[in-house]
């Protein structure tokens, strides 16, 4: 392991940028935001079209590039940018998601059982943590058409999912419960073994 990075992963509406952004600002701990949220920002107005609120419906045209309409072109933008995000990081640092959270991404919404990994081993770091937050229901929303519920009888089963995955991989996973971002926050840099004290640059 040439670095110590901590992952904070967990389906969406779980905490996690939350508690990242507190432990940043309270403990002075580094944290980088999540892959996929770059890239979507990079490509801008070219990944818009579908109504938050409704049920998904592909978009076929050549300018359009979102996670759901080109799964696979998405994936590979995304885990180059886990690639570059890995690499600026310095041990001690914090990943909002982990390489192998795209990959589930992807698998979910492709319906495929392996990822198309190109030849050779995926060049990733080996992370000293992956910490797996659980879902909340009650600050679950509705939205792409299903109801508070689904969303998060959805997310718990995404959670499932992403724990198996890190595990199978040889990652050790903590779970981390429902509970106050203060707690949370507060159990995450304990975990990783840091003082309770800030954490300087």
């Amino acid at each position: 392991m040439s670095k110590r990075l901590f992952v904070a992963t967990g389906a969406y509406a779980c905490g996690k940028t939350t508690t990242l952004r507190h432990l940043a600002s309270t403990r002075g701990h580094r944290v980088h935001g999540e892959a996929h949220r770059r890239v979507l920002d990079e490509l801008g107005a070219r990944t818009h079209g579908h109504p938050p609120d409704e049920p998904f419906r592909p978009i076929d045209a050549p300018e359009h590039v979102c996670p759901l309409c080109r799964k696979r072109e998405f994936a590979g933008r995304v885990l180059e940018t886990q690639k570059a995000i890995e690499a600026e990081a310095r041990s001690g640092d914090w990943l909002e998601r982990g390489y192998l959270d795209p990959v589930e991404y992807y698998l979910r919404t492709s319906g495929e059982v392996e990822y198309p990994w190109p030849p050779g081993e995926p060049a990733f770091e080996r992370y000293a943590l992956v910490f797996l937050f659980a879902v909340m229901p009650e600050i679950q929303a509705p939205r792409w058409g299903r109801s508070r519920g689904e969303r998060a009888a959805e997310a718990e089963r995404i959670n499932q999912r992403l724990g198996a995955m890190y595990r199978a991989a040889g990652f050790e996973v903590v779970d981390v419960g429902p509970g106050p971002v203060e707690e949370r926050a507060a159990f995450l840099a304990s975990r990783a073994g840091f003082s309770d004290t800030a954490r300087h640059a």
